[in-house]
């Protein structure tokens, strides 16, 4: 093998960045651990991603160093990771750093494993070029590595063994017969003993939006009034101060204090599309102004800085510029007033904070909400002159902030944000009446049809062209709920086949006939040290628990018993751990809870000229799905349920909760009051 660093060739943005170190980078392949296997060095693998401020921090202090790359050069094979294009391996190998170092891991993640196995004896995040705040300097800690592996490589070999056991024991579903339906009021328990009464959230600093939480707190609000008041509160908290970008739209990672007023500066494709997802229906659910502003804030922000040519969108937006970490987003009151007239200066200031002592490293500002609109308009003023001001400060200030040098843009394709993303845009777009939302959504469902899944197996990952890796449990189970999300709104057949060949696929691939349960990666996927469970969530929900949602309301859609069957197999296997750690199974558990709170679907038929009356009337209940069948292809051999009501000659509407569907009605008024009766 070419000895030299090869990320040149890589298609990842991240990998692209470190091709220039003087470090022999290599990317995982069978090539590079088979150097690692003939030469009996050990692999230092570092795993990132592009919008990561400290993997940026660790490769300037250490990988463009020349003395710290030749003692890597020397000693190891150094292969380097984007966690986005492998969440398989930063799966397994995060897992590992918890077990070998009993805490939390991270980005960028340092880990040393054992050439013939490729199992971890060492892991760390972040090391300083030279010691400090109780951190080995990263050249003394290669040259440790080094030392270690030469004179006690048994010994390590021994220690791996265990770690390896352990993935393995971690690996193994534990089932429970009831189901994880039960655990959800540990659930509700754990999470408010965490709740910041304060602030709102969940734990203190570094403060998370943890959408997959929040989202089961949805799925319970309308039986537990705790569940409602943490969620609506925690919305609140991330719609009003930092997390939230209030000039551009968009949400950062994560804040770093509890207060959630100053992020850390990246935005990530998922928490977009999941937030986008969670204030949309929150703006349908208790009509709030507020939440479709900021519904329609995120979307733009999105359409504008994220939509790549072929309508798809981009992974990340990093939270660093040529200026530092959140030099784009920050302001200080002088820039503000060289920029607007007084009136509107005095009025932003007053609104995000600017007239108070600077929130950014004590010489600068970011905007939160700082005054409500009630605080600006004492003294009589006028609320619509206020808000016409705030707004043209606002498209003032971000087309200077639009000026200045901007943060670079990851413009990889990651299949499972991209599913989510687009599910989230056509739900926006049906909860708010913007059919150019599912517009959006649809043709960026096309390019993931095309780019990803028109592959055998399909891809996890695609930029300029290239698709690589191939796609994970997460991949498929988000692109088939934007599937279903989108037939809701135009029944087409492409994307009927495609939610079709998914399922089948979930099934075949990523289930185990025997126990139910569903693994991250395909059984055809490349062997790795372990094959890891899918069903705990992260920053994104987890594969597992998405995966059921979609076989449960496909097998609605469709009448296929087997879809359903699988899907309460496969919640049956890993609801012994839910039940166990609640909080870690937050999206299983609600994906179970849609098992017992009688899911309730419409199908609607005949003429569509005719059956506009009867989707208004289906559109006042945005909870119960809704699909209008058109005549289907025989060569699709279509399921028997729609067959038959494709035929329809006349406007017909089936509704179902659950298993049990009444009888047919004919009209618009018969409808809506069957939906009075049936609909909570």
């Amino acid at each position: 093998m070419d000895l030299r660093n090869q990320l040149d060739r890589a298609l990842s943005p991240y990998l692209l960045q470190h091709a220039d170190n003087p470090v022999h980078w290599l990317e995982w392949s069978r090539e590079s651990l088979e150097l690692a296997r003939r030469t009996q060095r050990p692999i230092l693998l570092s795993i990132g991603y592009s919008a990561c401020h400290w993997c940026h921090v660790m490769a300037e202090e250490s990988f463009a160093d020349e003395p710290t790359a030749e003692l890597m050069n020397e000693h190891f094979v150094n292969i380097k990771v984007d966690r986005e294009e492998r969440p398989d391996l930063d799966r397994i190998y995060q897992l590992a750093h918890q077990l070998l170092s009993g805490r939390g891991g991270g980005w960028p993640l340092t880990v040393f494993l054992d050439p013939d196995s490729q199992a971890p004896f060492f892991a760390g995040t972040y090391f300083p070029p030279e010691p400090r705040h109780g951190l080995i300097g990263f050249s003394d800690l290669l040259a440790r590595i080094q030392e270690i592996w030469s004179t006690r490589r048994d010994e390590l070999r021994a220690q791996h063994l265990q770690v390896q056991e352990a993935l393995q024991a971690i690996a193994s579903p534990h089932p429970d017969e009831s189901g994880p339906a039960g655990a959800a009021d540990d659930l509700i328990g754990q999470l408010a003993a965490r709740f910041d009464a304060e602030h709102a959230g969940f734990g203190t600093s570094p403060k998370f939006p943890q959408a997959p939480v929040l989202m089961a707190l949805e799925s319970l609000i309308d039986h537990d009034d705790q569940a409602e008041r943490m969620l609506a509160d925690t919305l609140d908290a991330i719609a009003r101060y930092g997390l939230r970008d209030h000039l551009g739209g968009g949400f950062f990672r994560y804040a770093t204090d509890a207060a959630w007023e100053i992020p850390h500066f990246e935005k990530m494709l998922s928490d977009n599309a999941l937030l986008l997802g969670l204030f949309a229906r929150a703006a349908r659910r208790w009509d709030h102004a507020g939440y479709r502003g900021l519904s329609e804030q995120t979307v733009n922000w999105l359409l504008r800085e994220m939509r790549l040519d072929n309508g798809a969108f981009a992974a990340s937006c990093d939270a660093d510029s040529q200026d530092g970490e959140g030099a784009f987003y920050v302001w200080t009151p002088q820039q503000v007033r060289t920029l607007l007239p007084a009136d509107q200066a005095d009025i932003f200031c007053a609104r995000f904070g600017l007239d108070g002592p600077p929130n950014f490293e004590s010489r600068a500002w970011h905007p939160v909400i700082s005054k409500d609109f009630d605080e600006l308009t004492d003294g009589g003023r006028d609320r619509k002159a206020i808000t016409a001001l705030l707004d043209e400060a606002l498209a003032t200030l971000l087309a200077a902030r639009n000026q200045r040098p901007a943060p670079p843009i990851d413009d990889k394709l990651v299949g499972s944000w991209n599913g989510l993303a687009i599910a989230s845009l056509a739900e926006a777009g049906r909860l708010l009446g913007r059919k150019d939302w599912r517009e959006q959504a649809a043709r960026a469902l096309d390019a993931v049809a095309i780019s990803l899944f028109g592959h055998e197996p399909p891809r996890a990952v695609w930029r300029r062209g290239r698709s690589a890796q191939n796609a994970s449990l997460d991949d498929h189970a988000a692109a088939l709920l934007a599937c279903l999300e989108l037939l809701q709104w135009r029944f087409e057949r492409r994307w009927f086949n495609l939610a079709r060949r998914i399922a089948r696929r979930i099934e075949q691939q990523f289930t185990d006939p025997e126990s139910g349960a569903m693994y991250f990666t395909s059984v055809d996927h490349e062997p790795l040290l372990t094959r890891p469970l899918a069903y705990t969530d992260d920053a994104t929900p987890a594969g597992a628990g998405l995966a059921i949602r979609g076989l449960l309301r496909l097998g609605d859609l469709t009448g296929e018993p087997t879809l359903l069957a699988a899907a309460e197999r496969s919640l049956r296997a890993a609801a012994g751990d839910a039940k166990r750690t609640p909080l870690a199974y937050a999206t299983l558990i609600s994906a179970a809870l849609e098992t017992t709170q009688t899911r309730a679907q419409i199908l609607l038929a005949g003429p569509a000229e005719q059956l506009a009356a009867m989707q208004r009337a289906a559109d006042q209940y945005p909870a119960v799905a809704c699909y209008r069948i058109p005549v289907l292809d025989p060569e699709d051999e279509p399921p028997t349920q729609l067959a038959e009501l494709a035929s329809a000659q006349s406007p017909l509407a089936i509704l179902c909760r659950g298993r049990r569907c009444l009888a047919p009605i004919r009209n618009a008024a018969e409808l809506a009051t069957a939906l009075r009766d049936e609909i909570p």
